[in-house]
């Protein structure tokens, strides 16, 4: 059911998974078997850009998919910050 509401067809979140190795998108930490990896997209187009683990998802959103805002973050990481 969760597939159809981001407009999944039957498969893909199987295909994306595999072309993924069976991880999340971006810590790229394996699928739990008893927990799906969210299906990510774009809340303004709807689009699915790919399936991230629970914490990944999470960090995503609380910066509110602001691509500005994550570079900030990884220069503030970095030591590039005040």
């Amino acid at each position: 059911m969760r597939d159809r509401k981001y407009g999944l067809e039957p498969g893909e979140y199987d295909r994306l998974l595999e072309q993924q190795g069976g991880g999340c998108a971006i810590c790229k930490q394996p699928c739990a078997r008893e927990r799906r990896l969210s299906v990510d997209h774009c809340h303004s187009t709807g689009r699915v850009r790919g399936l991230l683990c629970q914490n990944c998802n999470a960090a995503l959103g609380m910066f509110k998919d602001d691509a500005a805002l994550l570079f900030r973050a990884i220069e503030y990481l970095t030591g590039g910050g005040a």
